[in-house]
């Protein structure tokens, strides 16, 4: 049975292109939640990352056989193959960026237009 996952690197990517062409808009307090939330997110599977990264420094289990093979599973399991933890932790950390990206945008959009407002307003104010 194949995978039958969605694709969320490629979806968040999609978003941020409908933003840049201007189909799509996030109200600038939801976005700096949103980020507020992968940030939290992102530190807790960075961690995750250390942890796994951990896993992968395999003490000798002993002489048997049977020690050593379930040593090499659990190895396999933390790093060093496609579908090992390392690499899936890194993936979600690519989506969660993707979606940062894209909420981030409207806040650093709001503050970016509130600041060209504010020097128009200070330009245009008469000094005292």
């Amino acid at each position: 049975m194949a995978d039958s996952q969605p694709d969320l690197l490629t979806y968040w990517r999609d978003l941020n292109a409908q933003a840049d062409e201007g189909t799509m808009a996030i109200p600038a307090d939801v976005a700096a939640k949103c980020d507020a939330a992968c940030v939290t997110y992102l530190a807790h599977l960075e961690k995750m990352q250390i942890d796994a990264l951990a896993l992968a420094e395999a003490k000798d289990w002993g002489d048997l056989k049977s020690a050593q093979d379930l040593r090499d599973k659990f190895l396999k399991k933390a790093t060093g193959t496609d579908r090992s933890l390392d690499v899936i932790l890194q993936q979600h950390i690519d989506v969660i960026e993707s979606m940062r990206m894209l909420f981030r945008r409207y806040f650093n959009e709001t503050e970016a237009s509130d600041d060209q407002t504010t020097a128009s307003i200070t330009a245009l104010t008469p000094e005292n």
